[in-house]
């Protein structure tokens, strides 16, 4: 691999490694906040959509940031992984604080975002591959 290559490569694992640590602060960061008023910055969307959205988004960064190793099959696994984790630790937290509560329904809205990210990483990556 020419050196442009490598240096493509190693940028776009930067991207996602960046993409994926700003994601899970935002979510954990907007988990745990102690807004009230969350309903006037995201009235127009059910909450539930919210988290499906922000888990959608979560399993693509993460299985970008973890696809470049060796075993690609893995990184989508890991990234699952990774999201499930946060959704659960996410619900743990705000059991934890006084301003907000957790939501078995804002789990399953996670694990509907995860499924429908993985999905559509998995299209996109089979989309991507060459044809012999």
């Amino acid at each position: 691999m020419s050196e442009l290559a490598l240096a493509a490569v190693r940028e776009r694992n930067r991207f996602w490694e960046a993409a994926a640590t700003i994601w899970s602060a935002a979510v954990l960061g907007l988990a745990v906040s102690p807004l009230r008023n969350v309903d006037l910055i995201t009235a127009p969307i059910s909450d539930k959509v919210l988290h499906a959205i922000a888990f959608l988004f979560g399993i693509m960064v993460w299985a970008g940031a973890l696809e470049r190793y060796p075993r690609r099959g893995h990184s989508l696994s890991l990234a699952v992984a990774i999201c499930v984790a946060m959704g659960g630790l996410i619900e743990l937290l705000q059991s934890q604080t006084l301003t907000r509560s957790s939501e078995m329904g804002d789990f399953v809205a996670d694990l509907a975002g995860i499924a429908m990210g993985a999905s559509l990483w998995i299209l996109l990556r089979f989309r991507a591959r060459p044809v012999a």
